[in-house]
């Protein structure tokens, strides 16, 4: 998750939950998330999706 969708004036008032929070935040990464090229547009994506007006 981008850190700019996080707002920057939380406070979390509940201490335990704060102390759970952190200690998740100090973990590894997870190896086993990975990110997946989206599937290739077909060739005539522009003339699907884009129609012109007046042809």
């Amino acid at each position: 998750m981008a850190t700019v969708s996080f707002k920057e004036d939380l406070v979390v008032s509940d201490e335990k939950k704060a102390e759970e929070i952190a200690r998740a935040l100090q973990q590894p990464k997870d190896r086993s998330v990975t990110a997946r090229r989206p599937v290739e547009l077909p060739k005539d994506a522009g003339d699907i999706w884009f129609k012109r007006c007046g042809k």
